[in-house]
Formats: C-alpha cells, sequence, structure tokens
C-alpha cells in the first residue's frame, strides 16, 4: 500500500481472531508470516498474550436462555499457518482445491 501524502510504501496487516495491538504487532507482522509459510522460521507457532481481555460469559440458569455478564481476564492466542483450503505447490505457490 502507498500513502498518497509522503508516497511511502506500507504494510497493513491484519489476523483474523487476534488483537494487533502494540505488543501484538511485534509477534505477528508480514515478515514473521511470511518466514513462516516459505519455511524459514523454525518455530511454526507464535502464542500472544493479552492480559486484559474483554469478554462475554453466559450463566445458564435451568430453562432456555441465561445470564450474560462482561468480564475481564487473561487470554493467550496461538497463531499458526493454516492451508485448509488451499493446496502447496513444489514450487512454493499454492492453488485452491478442486483447481485443475
Amino acid at each position: 500500500m502507498v500513502d498518497t501524502s509522503t508516497g511511502e510504501k506500507k504494510h497493513v496487516c491484519k489476523v483474523r481472531g487476534i488483537t494487533l495491538n502494540y505488543n501484538a504487532s511485534h509477534l505477528v507482522n508480514f515478515d514473521v508470516i511470511r518466514d513462516m509459510i516459505l519455511g524459514k522460521e523454525k518455530e511454526r507457532t507464535v502464542t500472544v498474550h493479552s492480559d486484559h481481555k474483554i469478554k462475554r460469559k453466559r450463566k445458564s440458569e435451568g430453562g432456555g436462555g441465561g445470564i450474560v455478564s462482561i468480564v475481564t481476564e487473561p487470554e493467550d492466542k496461538i497463531y499458526r499457518i493454516s492451508f485448509f483450503k488451499r493446496r502447496r505447490l513444489n514450487d512454493e505457490t499454492s492453488l485452491p482445491f478442486g483447481y485443475k
């Protein structure tokens, strides 16, 4: 992506399931993901720790629904590369399953 005001190139990284704050962006970024895909990285997983993650907890009481409460607690998320919807070829490229 190119910044129109300065003309500099910059990377935008979006990761599903992980809140990319300042600390997490140092652990999961473009360079780390690239090295994991190409096999340069020895460790194939990255653990992102959040001290204060806001979550909804449902307390079920007897019948149908339940009472929802908001809590703040620590959380660890593990990021790893997965190719569930694609197949890798020998020349380091990938194709979707079913592609001929």
